[in-house]
């Protein structure tokens, strides 16, 4: 895949019913945030624009949660910044990622009334090695075959399919479907160094 997709799903994230579920992989008050995670990566698109993106926790009012930023430097220009909410969820021995909307308004609403408020999420397969992190996103043609299946619940509106079943039920489906329902071209990422105090 272009690796610039990772990012552009981001920007539809205030959009009603655009996402991957309705419901996240795991309950969000058990998460835990992934250590590993914090800090800086880059991401180098086939278009020489190059993406930061600073993950860090979001704090005591949301507790196992992780707040994204990215920022893209494109030619002479940068891009606005997109800012997300996330957390991990482990199905066997792999790792995901629950994306949501992460602007200032919509994260005091899920800090003061909970993840109930998420209209969508972003589903994500990580890995990582060392200081690489390798994502997958969803494959649309995957959910869209699984709704119209009737493997798992959704909405298949304008060629887009939103999983609209439980989490528990997503959870299983999910486990059950495997690398398949992820497309086969990931992104790749590279920590970068953190900065270090001027003396």
């Amino acid at each position: 895949m272009r690796t610039a997709m990772l990012l552009a799903w981001a920007a539809c994230l205030g959009a009603a019913g655009c996402g991957d579920s309705t419901a996240p992989l795991s309950d969000p008050a058990a998460a835990k945030v992934d250590q590993r995670l914090l800090g800086v990566w880059r991401i180098k698109a086939e278009d020489g624009s190059v993406t930061y993106c600073h993950v860090g926790q979001a704090g005591e009012k949301l507790p196992g949660a992780m707040r994204i930023a990215t920022v893209t430097h494109r030619e002479d220009r940068i891009e606005p910044p997109t800012l997300l909410l996330a957390f991990v969820s482990r199905l066997g021995d792999k790792t995901y990622l629950n994306v949501a909307d992460g602007k200032p308004e919509r994260a005091e609403r899920v800090a003061a009334e909970g993840w109930k408020t998420v209209d969508a999420y972003f589903i994500l397969r990580y890995e990582m090695a060392d200081d690489k992190l390798t994502i997958w996103t969803m494959d649309a043609g995957a959910k869209r075959q699984a709704v119209e299946g009737g493997k798992i619940k959704g909405t298949t509106e304008r060629r887009q399919a939103l999983l609209t079943d439980t989490t528990e039920n997503l959870a299983r489906f999910v486990a059950a479907a495997g690398d398949g329902l992820f497309r086969p071209e990931p992104a790749r990422l590279e920590r970068l160094e953190p900065a270090r105090r001027v003396p």
